[in-house]
């Protein structure tokens, strides 16, 4: 059985009232973390990871500024009021208030990033196809020395199974001071993993659906790309 992946590069769409150098100087925060729905919530330690994650790729790309992980952030100013889903009662992230970023605006953060989850969806799908190759083929006889070529097709016969996710992420940077978003990202990626089966003579058996990736790893490459797009 082989195990392949296919992904492309996040598609990332950024509106923004900052200009170039907006940034330089001011203290910048992540927030938190909110899902849309129960169905697109990760879970709490994915959650956390995400978050992590987010203040780890901020740091990086703001390296001489004044940058504060969620943790450090909710250490002083305690952690923003969880989301609690509609319907059934279970947390899906935080909800960003006006009460919380004027506690973070009292702490000297100028700009906070919240992360919004719009979409997380999987699919999996299975098939089969057939693949042909053109070989040559020799033969020859002593004594008249005759030879003679002619060409074959050779078929390799494939079946698969695959299961892939797609996350709509949206990046928002808010002015702490007014409460305002002044930047943000929307970003929609999607990666699958195929198992495959190969025979030359028939369709192999499908074989047994991979899992399809998680969130955290998705995630990492989508807040790396989103966070790429702040101006310095």
């Amino acid at each position: 059985m082989l195990t392949a992946s296919c992904s492309s590069p996040p598609t990332v769409g950024v509106t923004s009232s900052l200009g170039r150098h907006a940034l330089k100087g001011k203290t910048l925060a992540i927030g938190g973390f909110t899902a849309r729905s129960i169905a697109d919530y990760p879970g709490q330690s994915a959650e956390e990871t995400i978050v992590s994650d987010a203040g780890t790729a901020l740091q990086r790309r703001f390296k001489h500024f004044h940058v504060l992980s969620a943790e450090d952030l909710w250490a002083a100013a305690g952690p923003p009021p969880r989301k609690i889903s509609t319907g059934v009662p279970i947390t899906i992230g935080h909800k960003r208030t006006q009460d919380f970023l004027r506690k973070t605006h009292k702490l000297g953060v100028d700009y906070l990033m919240w992360i919004d989850l719009m979409d997380n969806s999987t699919r999996n799908s299975t098939g089969q196809y057939v693949s042909t190759s053109r070989g040559q083929s020799t033969t020859s006889r002593s004594g008249a020395r005759r030879s003679t070529s002619y060409g074959y097709n050779s078929y390799i016969y494939s079946s698969y199974a695959a299961a892939g996710r797609c996350l709509g992420v949206s990046y928002a940077l808010l002015d702490t001071a007014s409460g305002k978003p002044v930047w943000r990202a929307d970003c929609v990626y999607a990666k699958s993993r195929v198992n495959s089966e190969v025979s030359g003579y028939g369709y192999p058996p499908p074989p047994r659906t991979p899992l399809p990736p998680e969130e955290t790893q998705l995630m990492q490459r989508v807040t790396t790309a989103a966070i790429a797009e702040l101006p310095k």
